[in-house]
């Protein structure tokens, strides 16, 4: 069985050598998105490229133990680079381009790469930041030309005739450096052997789908440690992998990919599911309509429906549901029978509504970039909605340094914590071997047991139920008291806000000096100015922010939400902070590829509206 990445896709090129490996979305010779098509690369082509970008870098003096950086806007040379980097026995580094010049030359530094690819849109950044490095890299342009770097196709020419280098490429070997999202500080490296890796393909090869091929879309960028196993798990399996140009054109890029699956974080289920939620709250007959024909289907496929479920489900039912699915294949295409959710609490109801409703199989999992990524997820072997799954190696629950339940899969053991939660910690060969040039902080989060095993401390609150499985209960240090003594879980809070259509993020905060938590929310402008009170909302998106009804308007559909989850009466919105400008990744207020919420950096940032809103209480 292989156990590098190297062998682990050497497998795939002997078996599937004319299986369609790659599609790439390139410019036809009609301009404009109607030109846009889907152009297939088989295994066969695929191994030709890796290699050639293999014996190109052999030849500018690549040797194995060294780092490759890669910083482009996604596409398909850093899947070339990735794969050539496992066969010369390198290790790659990408880079999130999108990162301030003082992050880029932070991470650029800590893994000191000896080549580095860019492309045009980042050049001018590199040719920044270069002068300040310790150590600067070789350049290697994937577009374009510029002095004193190489062009991607010179690389290749120059490795089109050389043979290919005969490198011993260990399991223990470093394979990738990830750095974290820097989302409480400057981003870590996160080192990653082929061990890792491969064992995170191999533990979950059955249990997403057992179809022998598949179109897989690539939806993670490539510096995200997801994106990494969205690389290699499609392409172990021998399914075919559509590339995304860039990850900010995912969304469009899907609609002409039509896959079969793709990853997704829980924003992109939700909206849909919202917009199904909005209809059926307006109520009057296409309400009432619309919730009998949900509920109809749920029943049918849970096994639990009446006479009168099928006869609403054949007389209406189907249709009403079809005509979801039908606005759904708009932006996804009419073949999607998956989704992994990941990277944030997903909503339980929408989870359920894309199973039972729009029979689209739907696996939350949960992961961590230490951990090479998942750690557990539902799958088809075991699915509990509200759960992020069960671990795939040994986990325990820490608190106040006594163990709270266990479960070792390969034991078959389970001690469940009844209820309560702690620290998760996990042990296996997918935990990374340490964060680049931070002893310090390696040696916080590894600990080492008295049998020598390694454990890694996620810093998350889980628990474990008797059959298992695991619940995500937010951040350790996230959790505050208000000054009445209870304690708010604001992660809990913010999945059920987040079900107000007006809202695009939400962001609770408070502390032992406040009575209340506060939510600060990204309004969804567009959504607000099609509601009936709204309608003359200013124009001007700044203006519009500003409007005291906004804010009166998010806290009433707030309060529903609380009242429909059973939120208790101190948890409660008694104010909502409208943020003054829209969460983003250029000011920091959302991580860079995933835009998951940075909470100090949106603190910080409405510090003075937050301020504002407690005074006097």
């Amino acid at each position: 069985m292989a156990d590098t990445l190297k062998d682990l896709i050497g497998a795939t090129f002997q078996q599937f050598p004319e299986r369609t490996a790659i599609r790439v979305l390139r410019q036809a010779d009609q301009q404009g998105d109607r030109g846009l098509r889907y152009v297939p690369m088989t295994y066969r082509q695929l191994q030709e490229q890796r290699d050639r970008v293999a014996k190109g870098l052999h030849k500018m003096g690549v040797t194995r133990g060294q780092r490759v950086g890669i910083l482009t806007d996604g596409g398909l040379e850093p899947v070339l680079v990735f794969l050539a980097c496992d066969v010369i026995g390198a290790s790659s580094a990408p880079f999130c381009n999108k990162l301030p010049d003082d992050h880029l030359l932070h991470v650029m530094d800590r893994a000191e790469p000896v080549v580095l690819f860019t492309d045009a849109k980042s050049y001018e950044q590199v040719a920044r930041v270069l002068p300040r490095m310790t150590k600067p890299p070789q350049v290697v342009l994937t577009e374009g030309q510029q002095e004193g770097t190489t062009p991607f196709f010179a690389l290749i020419q120059s490795g089109a005739d050389a043979p290919l280098p005969d490198v011993v490429v260990g399991p223990e070997d470093e394979t990738k450096v990830i750095f974290t999202s820097g989302s409480s500080g400057m981003p870590k490296g996160v080192a990653q052997t082929h061990r890792s890796i491969v064992s995170n393909v191999r533990q979950i090869w059955e249990t997403i789908s057992l179809r022998d091929e598949m179109v897989f879309f690539k939806s993670a960028p490539d510096y995200h440690t997801m994106g990494i196993l969205n690389i290699y798990y499609p392409l172990a399996k021998g399914w075919t992998l559509d590339l995304a140009r860039s990850p900010d054109r995912v969304l469009t890029d899907l609609r002409y990919s039509e896959p079969h699956a793709f990853l997704t974080v829980p924003l992109v289920m939700d909206k849909v599911y919202g917009n199904v939620r909005k209809e059926i709250a307006a109520g009057g007959r296409r309400g009432r309509l619309i919730a009998r024909a949900v509920r109809a289907k749920q029943r049918i496929s849970r096994g639990e429906a009446s006479i009168g479920d099928y006869v609403v489900h054949g007389v209406v039912g189907r249709k009403v549901v079809g005509k979801i699915r039908e606005k759904l294949s708009q932006r996804v295409g009419s073949r999607l029978e998956l989704l992994i959710v990941g990277a944030a609490k997903a909503d339980p109801e929408a989870l359920d509504f894309f199973q039972d409703v729009l029979d689209i199989t739907t696996f939350e999992g949960y992961g961590t970039t230490e951990s090479s990524s998942l750690i557990a997820a539902n799958n088809l072997k075991a699915r509990k909605t509200g759960t992020v799954g069960v671990p795939f190696y040994p986990a325990k629950v820490m608190l106040d340094g006594k163990e709270l339940g266990s479960v070792d899969p390969q034991a078959g053991s389970v001690a469940t914590t009844n209820g309560r939660a702690g620290e998760l910690w996990v042990s296996g060969p997918n935990v990374m071997l340490g964060y680049l040039g931070e002893p310090e902080e390696t040696e916080k989060t590894l600990v080492k047991d008295a049998d020598g095993n390694t454990w890694y401390r996620t810093g998350d609150l889980c628990s474990i139920d008797d059959e298992g499985f695991l619940s995500f209960h937010g951040r350790l240090g996230r959790q505050f008291k208000l000054r009445n003594g209870e304690f708010v879980n604001p992660e809990h809070l913010e999945r059920v806000y987040s079900r107000v259509s007006l809202v695009d993020h939400v962001l609770v905060c408070g502390d032992q000096s406040r009575k209340f938590p506060l939510p600060v929310v990204n309004v969804n402008l567009e959504e607000a100015r099609a509601h009936p009170d709204m309608t003359d909302l200013p124009a001007d998106d700044d203006l519009a922010r500003q409007d005291h009804r906004l804010a009166a308007l998010v806290r009433e559909a707030m309060l529903k939400e609380a009242t429909d989850a059973g939120v208790p009466a101190y948890e409660r919105p008694q104010r909502v902070v409208v943020a003054s400008e829209p969460f983003s990744e250029e000011a920091g207020t959302l991580t860079r590829g995933l835009k998951k919420l940075v909470p100090k950096a949106i603190a910080a940032r409405f510090e003075t509206d937050i301020a504002a809103a407690y005074e006097g209480v």
